[in-house]
């Protein structure tokens, strides 16, 4: 049951809907802006309407799969691996040769369902952050990383493990971004 629950989540992952929007303009997201299929993106292509679509369209995958994997098992490790095989199939879906989004919004989708306060963690990290990093991005994606001493904090080594590896993923996929702002910030 568990390798169906994951595979139905990296499946789902596999869902972009920012390639579904421009489809009467001509437009693609992956070939505008960053070319990548994410909600900021299209929300630079196409406007704030787009943004906040796609945005909460993604958000609703990574909160499907982790509710799914509550609602069948229960477990808390269940459902961070659901969460991290519905952000793998955003970030590498197999339908679009490995080339999708970075994650931010479906992490988002299902951190808000597996455990709100983490939510809390996240805006506190990003409070302390944002001052010193000035960059919205990084601030954001680092203070992810707040979600991992939450994860100790349940006493469970399996977890911690894929609270890391669900970070892990995020700081992979927005690599370039964090480094162009720390390159910047060594800069000034």
């Amino acid at each position: 049951m568990i390798f169906l629950l994951t595979l139905m989540s990296y499946l789902l992952g596999n869902f972009l809907p920012a390639l579904q929007i421009g489809k009467r303009s001509g437009k693609t997201v992956l070939a505008e802006g960053s070319g990548n299929p994410g909600a900021r993106n299209t929300g630079r292509i196409f406007g704030k309407k787009a943004f906040l679509l796609v945005f909460l369209l993604d958000a609703g995958k990574g909160a499907l799969a982790v509710f799914i994997a509550f609602w069948i098992d229960g477990r808390p490790v269940i459902e961070l691996l659901a969460l991290a095989a519905v952000m793998l199939g955003h970030c590498y879906p197999i339908v679009h040769r490995f080339k999708g989004g970075k994650g931010a919004a479906t992490f988002i989708g299902g951190v808000l369902v597996f455990n709100p306060i983490w939510i809390l963690a996240i805006l506190l990290g990003f409070a302390v952050l944002y001052p010193a990093i000035k960059k919205f991005t990084a601030a954001s994606v680092f203070a992810t990383i707040t979600i991992v001493p939450c994860s100790i904090w349940l006493n469970d080594a399996k977890v911690t493990l894929l609270a890391l590896l669900v970070v892990g993923l995020l700081l992979w996929t927005h690599r370039a971004d964090l480094q162009i702002s720390i390159g910047r910030n060594k800069t000034r």
